[in-house]
């Protein structure tokens, strides 16, 4: 007499989980909801920047750890920055392993770094006045768990689009005064940028003119 055939569910709980949910956590890690963070300037320039000059530019993007239920089973699903590509906006592309960083912090306990000129690893120098639209595109390598079975390599990768910005690139013209400027006001010292028909100020002395582009004086 044949012994009874064993009963397949015991037989599939005996699987380990991490060994059942593979194969769909590696068909839906590049489904998953990944941020792809945005794109940054220096705070205090909001894109603004001088033509022949550092522009910077960086990607501010995180490691995220996403739960998903799949197969019954509660997953942690890590998604890793490792590459970015920086599209410029004037036909610079430019793919690095480093998101860039604000150089705002070293500027204040270092006066030499000119935020309008500071050369980082994903600066860009344009060399005509423009907005430019400026893309970042990250690529992300995942890892997983399940109960008790530590992080797991998901094999290849997926990538997730930044919020893009805009670099606000103008020429410079100098002015010769008698000497240092008392106040932002004073002649030489801040302003007026000539506001051509079609044109709108920086963002960072918008409030500074009238809805047509005229100087208000302050």
């Amino acid at each position: 007499m044949a012994p009874p055939a064993p009963d397949q569910t015991e037989a599939a709980e005996e699987i380990p989980a991490h060994e059942l949910v593979y194969t769909t956590v590696v068909e839906e890690f590049s489904r998953l909801p990944i941020d792809g963070g945005r794109v940054a300037f220096e705070e205090q320039l909001q894109g603004f920047g001088y033509i022949n000059r550092h522009t910077n530019v960086f990607a501010d993007v995180e490691t995220q750890t996403l739960t998903e239920e799949l197969l019954g089973h509660t997953v942690q699903i890590r998604a890793i920055p490792v590459e970015y590509t920086f599209d410029y906006g004037d036909g610079t592309v430019r793919t690095t392993s480093r998101a860039g960083e604000s150089v705002a912090h070293f500027a204040e306990t270092n006066n030499s770094i000119n935020l309008t000129d500071a050369e980082t690893p994903t600066s860009h120098i344009y060399s005509s006045t423009g907005v430019y639209p400026v893309q970042v595109t990250t690529r992300f390598i995942g890892e997983f768990q399940v109960e008790d079975s530590g992080w797991i390599a998901i094999p290849g990768s997926t990538t997730a689009a930044a919020s893009p910005g805009e670099a606000d690139i103008w020429r410079t013209s100098q002015r010769l005064v008698s000497g240092a400027c008392r106040d932002a006001a004073d002649y030489g010292c801040n302003g007026p940028f000539t506001i051509e028909p079609g044109d709108r100020p920086p963002a960072i002395y918008q409030d500074r003119y009238d809805e047509d582009g005229n100087w208000l004086g302050r």
